[in-house]
C-alpha cells in the first residue's frame, strides 16, 4: 500500500504535523510506502488556479508531479486545522489545481465519469472550538459531508474516516497522546 499524507499547516510545530509524522511511522512499520506532502513547503507550493478557458490549461510541472503522486497512492490522508469552519486556503487550492477535469473526472453525455476509483482517504483535523460545533449537521456547511460528497466523492475516492479534534490549545500532553491513539486506531481500520 502506498499512502500519501497531505498536511496544511504553516507551523511545523503544530499538532497536525505530529499526527502526520505518527501516521507515517506506523505505516512504515507495516511496510507501507509513505510520503508526506507539506503544502507549505516551498517545493510543494502551487500557484492558484488561473485560466480563461478550462479546456486549455497550461502545462504545469508541479501539477503533473502532484497528480502522479495521487495516482500512485492507494490512500490519501489529509491532516489540517479547521479555520473559519473550513480547510486552509492552501489545501482548497490543492484540490482546485490537481483534481482537474480529465484527471479526477470527466464528462460523458453530461454525466460524470470518475477517474480515481478505488482510492481511499482519511481526514484528521484540529480546531480550537469544541469539535461538536463542527460535527453538527445543521451548520451551513458540514465539513465531513463536503469532503465525502463533493471533494472526494466526485472523484470516487472513498472516505474511510473523518475526525475532528477540538479544543486543541487547551489540551495537554496526555490528551494529545489519546488523540494519537485514536489516529492509530483509524490507521488499523477500527471505527
Amino acid at each position: 500500500m502506498k499512502k500519501l499524507i497531505i498536511t496544511a499547516h504553516p507551523s511545523s510545530k503544530w499538532f497536525t504535523h505530529k499526527i502526520a509524522k505518527s501516521f507515517e511511522k506506523w505505516a512504515i512499520e507495516k511496510w507501507d510506502t509513505v510520503e508526506i506532502l507539506d503544502l507549505y513547503d516551498e517545493k510543494h507550493t502551487q500557484d492558484y488556479l488561473r485560466f480563461e478557458d478550462a479546456s486549455e490549461l497550461q502545462k504545469d510541472e508541479k501539477r503533473d508531479s502532484m497528480q502522479e503522486k495521487i495516482l500512485e497512492a492507494n490512500e490519501l490522508i489529509f491532516v489540517f486545522p479547521v479555520w473559519w469552519g473550513n480547510m486552509p486556503a492552501i489545501l482548497k487550492n490543492f484540490f482546485d489545481v490537481n483534481l482537474e477535469r480529465g484527471f479526477a473526472f470527466k464528462y460523458w453525455n453530461k454525466w460524470p465519469i470518475w477517474l480515481l476509483k478505488w482510492k481511499t482517504a482519511r481526514v484528521f483535523t484540529t480546531c480550537d472550538a469544541p469539535s461538536l460545533f463542527y460535527k453538527l449537521f445543521f451548520l451551513p456547511m458540514n465539513l465531513k459531508w463536503y469532503f465525502k460528497m463533493y471533494l472526494l466523492g466526485f472523484c470516487w475516492i472513498k472516505l474511510l474516516s473523518f475526525d475532528i479534534f477540538g479544543l486543541m490549545r487547551k489540551k495537554g500532553d496526555t490528551e494529545k497522546e489519546k488523540i494519537l491513539e485514536k489516529v492509530y486506531e483509524r490507521w488499523l481500520g477500527k471505527k
